[in-house]
């Protein structure tokens, strides 16, 4: 695991400025290709995935991550129809939800280092909020899947949404390959086994809120640990 210290240089390459001497656009390419182990056949995508709506240069990322949340819950419901037909509509729904939240694809992010690819000339308060989240994320197990000591930034969570839209469109848009390529990084699966072990709050907040036909506002509070000498 790597330090915080690490992590803090690490996460400065995300929201670096754009004045600032950066590589070929083909080194982020190969190393996010690596981590999917997935050679891309149209790497454009790949480009346009990786890159921030700040990048005022060129397209970013942000019509793609509309179909990659889209791919990634498609993909999920499909494992989940077709492996329990027992399920009902409202366990389906819950599952999705579980496996692509905010918070879960921020994690994954973080933990496959695909936030270290993106292209982004944000603000210095965007910049604080992911070096935070990072090291918060270092510090938890690996089987922590949603958190509560720190809500994810959204951006994470946008940026495997918009690669997952890359490989969706590069594969000619089959959810089978987008489940091949990304199940191994959202491991681990949330089950409904693990859901009853390990409750997520949020998830089923929004799903007693679409029993009622309501729309759910949470906000997440960080408690700080008293320091005692």
């Amino acid at each position: 695991m790597q330090s915080p210290e690490s992590c803090l240089s690490c996460s400065t390459t995300l929201i670096a400025d754009e004045d600032e001497e950066v590589a070929d656009v083909e080194t982020p390419v190969k190393a996010v290709e690596k981590i999917l182990n997935y050679k891309f056949l149209k790497p454009k995508l790949l480009e346009e995935a990786l890159a921030h709506p700040s990048c005022i240069d060129s397209v970013s990322y942000k019509r793609l991550e509309i179909a990659g949340d889209a791919a990634l819950g498609l993909a999920v419901v499909n494992l989940f129809y077709l492996e329990y037909p027992e399920l009902v509509q409202g366990q389906l729904s819950l599952l999705r939800s579980a496996n692509v939240s905010t918070e879960k694809l921020a994690r994954v992010a973080v933990r496959h280092g695909l936030y270290k690819y993106v292209r982004c000339r944000a603000t210095a308060a965007l910049d604080e909020k992911v070096k935070e989240f990072v090291i918060t994320v270092q510090q938890e197990e690996q089987s922590e899947f949603y958190g509560g000591a720190m809500k994810a930034p959204k951006v994470l969570a946008n940026i495997v949404e918009s690669v997952a839209a890359a490989v969706y469109v590069d594969c000619g848009f089959d959810p089978k390959n987008v489940w091949l390529i990304f199940r191994g990084l959202l491991e681990p699966i949330i089950t409904l086994d693990l859901l009853e072990e390990q409750p997520q709050p949020v998830t089923l907040l929004y799903e007693l809120c679409q029993k009622v036909g309501k729309k759910g506002r949470y906000k997440a509070l960080q408690r700080r640990r008293e320091r005692h000498s």
